[in-house]
């Protein structure tokens, strides 16, 4: 079967791995030279781990990830509303860890044979009930059974085979993420909650510090802020004694962004299907970006592999991922209704249910794919 993977990022790269794992034989394009730069870190829970190891890459993660324990909550006065006890909730599918960004966008490229991955762009996609014609910058066009848009929220796979499909939508905050050194020497997750604003810092490796910040902006002033926006003075209300931390994000690489979600009724049409956000991109909320693109690509191989069509190998792969990802949507809502409610009610919430919360929000995801 000839298949073709639009994006080598993340989704992409676990694509290939799983359906090479298949027998398959993809090939992948991706318009952009650094696709592995991006992104600064992220957050694997034990659901990214378990899908991580079913492309046989759980040894190869703990080396090169670190692991987090618990998950803490504070108030803006640095007191603690919430501690998960990580390792007892997700104990049985598999331990949460925290890595760069480059290093698991290197993890799965070192398994791509050499040659698959090539820097071309697609101008325009065909798709037909048998194959998808597809059309390159460089005036060339092929044709494959089968093409994969995992190219990210802002996929030109969608657009071209979707183009009545919504636009991804901003969701009302702005982020900065960046690594710094460790200087305080915080071992696990930890959140920092304003009202519309939060600080997450999230241990990498032994020195390293990931920096996650976000902060509510509506359409009039979300233009207002850039990589550049100093730190320090948005949200030193809310650091405390971690405001050297933020002094250290002005010297480093700063990743920013707007927050969007992006809902489809459908992922598949003809021989094109869309995996991780370009199907069904959500904020950070619930740190599932990774953890889902990586069962997207386990589910949709399973099941190309096993059906005797590949119309009915789409249909049931979007039939078992949607659910999953719905909830993951719906989850991402409710706790960022939550982080928004007035302060002594989201405290008490959180001091005196937050296990609950965390429990409800993940108990599904615990189930296997």
């Amino acid at each position: 079967m000839r298949i073709l993977i639009v994006g080598a990022g993340i989704a992409g790269l676990a694509t290939c791995r799983a359906l090479s794992q298949r027998g398959f034989q993809p090939r992948i394009v991706e318009r952009n030279n650094l696709a592995g730069v991006g992104g600064a870190a992220l957050f694997l829970p034990g659901n990214g781990v378990r899908a991580l190891g079913e492309l046989g890459l759980r040894d190869a993660l703990m080396e090169i990830s670190y692991p987090i324990s618990h998950q803490r909550f504070f108030d803006e006065e640095g007191r603690l509303l919430s501690e998960i006890d990580a390792d007892e909730f997700w104990r049985g599918v598999a331990p949460c860890r925290s890595m760069k960004r480059s290093a698991l966008w290197e993890l799965l490229k070192d398994g791509v044979s050499d040659g698959v991955i090539q820097h071309r762009h697609i101008l325009d996609i065909s798709s037909g009930r048998y194959c998808s014609r597809v059309t390159f910058q460089d005036g060339e066009t092929e044709e494959y059974d089968l093409v994969i848009g995992a190219d990210g929220v802002n996929s030109t796979v969608r657009r071209s085979v979707f183009p009545e499909a919504p636009a991804p939508q901003y969701v009302g905050n702005v982020c900065w993420r960046s690594i710094v050194p460790n200087i305080c020497h915080i071992k696990q997750w930890t959140l920092m909650l304003g009202t519309t604003k939060s600080l997450l810092f999230e241990p990498v490796s032994s020195s390293e510090l990931y920096v996650y910040a976000d902060k509510s902006a509506d359409e009039k002033h979300r233009k207002s802020y850039s990589p550049a926006t100093p730190l320090r003075p948005l949200f030193e209300d809310i650091a405390g004694p971690l405001c050297p931390v933020l002094e250290l994000c002005a010297q480093a690489q700063v990743h920013y962004g707007e927050l969007m979600s992006l809902q489809l009724d459908s992922w598949c049409r003809n021989r094109v299907v869309l995996v991780g956000d370009a199907a069904h991109a959500s904020p950070p909320s619930m740190a599932q970006g990774a953890s889902m693109a990586v069962e997207d690509a386990i589910v949709l191989a399973n099941e190309l592999a096993d059906a005797l069509c590949v119309d009915t190998a789409l249909l049931r792969y979007q039939t078992r991922r949607k659910k999953r990802v719905d909830w993951v949507h719906r989850q991402c809502v409710s706790r960022d209704k939550m982080r928004r409610f007035p302060r002594r009610l989201r405290n008490v919430l959180l001091r005196f249910a937050g296990t609950h919360f965390y429990q409800r929000s993940y108990g599904p995801l615990t189930a296997q794919i």
